[in-house]
């Protein structure tokens, strides 16, 4: 049984990976104007980046590092509203032509985000992840607390880079992490002393 939920862990790790990556690089490649408009590109790599935060959030819920599971819980409920909005967006160019009820459901975006950082917080409090593991749900869920400064004082033309850099210092390392390690989120994982520095 802890083989499979080990090989789950692993994949997991690869989703969160892959998914960070793909939306930083997304990111980058739709520039300032993934504000104005819905750009292809940024909805496909931000459909792969929430499905890696969902898998984050099945890690956290099936090793019970949160210390319960209504966030992780909450998460997958707000990542589900925000795949709804992303599929949906396809048929539309611009924010404005979307249907009211779209609108609403485009909340789950920045909720997912809070959740994330909740749910990182709660990680964190309850330390059943060790060193690295223990604050990097935290380094992510930091994602929309420091996203909202930048791009109100600086402007997105900068915003896209630090959120690039962003996913792919705090997500993508989390998830190589759980992919080469994911002993270390089971209790005296042998893979967590890696990580004692941190």
């Amino acid at each position: 049984m802890e083989d499979i939920l080990l090989s789950r862990v692993r994949l997991a790790g690869v989703t969160l990976f892959c998914g960070a990556v793909a939306w930083g690089v997304g990111t980058i490649i739709a520039g300032e104007g993934i504000q104005t408009r819905v750009t292809h590109v940024s909805t496909v790599t931000g459909i792969l980046y929430l499905l890696g935060v969902a898998a984050l959030a099945w890690v956290v819920l099936a090793t019970g590092a949160a210390g319960g599971r209504a966030i992780p819980v909450a998460q997958l409920v707000m990542v589900a509203g925000a795949l709804v909005y992303s599929f949906a967006g396809f048929g539309y160019e611009r924010y404005e032509d979307m249907p009211l009820w779209l609108a609403v459901v485009d909340v789950c975006w920045p909720l997912a985000n809070l959740c994330t950082l909740l749910m990182g917080a709660a990680v964190a409090w309850t330390g059943r992840f060790r060193g690295l593991l223990r604050w990097y749900p935290l380094v992510c869920g930091c994602w929309l607390l420091v996203m909202i400064p930048v791009k109100n004082l600086i402007g997105m033309g900068v915003g896209v880079y630090v959120s690039a850099a962003w996913l792919l210092g705090s997500y993508a390392v989390l998830g190589l992490v759980l992919a080469l390690r994911p002993a270390a989120v089971l209790p005296g994982g042998a893979a967590a002393p890696v990580a004692s520095g941190a």
